[in-house]
């Protein structure tokens, strides 16, 4: 009985360090940054970064690196419309822009995430 006592203050013991450890370092992931000027992130419900600024005619991408589902969505009734649709963790969208303006868009299911694409 004696040495089950101390098996399980032993396993307490060991299960606590462990508790203490995560909680004093947790693990810290960095942040993803667009790999060139055209690229946008989508990382804790923001667009990184907020603006672009692209020649006419340029690709822009959209990648998600959060968990949670987004679009990058313009409406409007010119011909610079885009809509990602729905896009999972991961998911990339690409839109060429092919005129000279400025276009705001957002996410449709978190409308505080906003962003802009300056094409010149």
């Amino acid at each position: 009985m004696r040495l089950e006592i101390c098996a399980v203050a032993a396993l307490v013991v060991a299960l606590s360090g462990c508790s203490a450890t995560a909680t004093k370092n947790p693990r810290i992931v960095a942040s993803p940054t667009p790999s060139n000027a055209n690229e946008i992130v989508i990382y804790e419900y923001k667009f990184v970064p907020f603006m672009v600024t692209v020649a006419a005619g340029t690709l822009v991408t959209w990648i998600n690196h959060d968990i949670a589902p987004h679009t990058a969505t313009r409406r409007s009734f010119d011909d610079e419309s885009f809509d990602s649709g729905t896009m999972g963790a991961t998911q990339i969208f690409s839109h060429r822009f092919r005129k000279a303006g400025t276009y705001d868009y957002l996410c449709v299911f978190h409308q505080g995430m906003r962003g802009t694409i300056v094409v010149q």
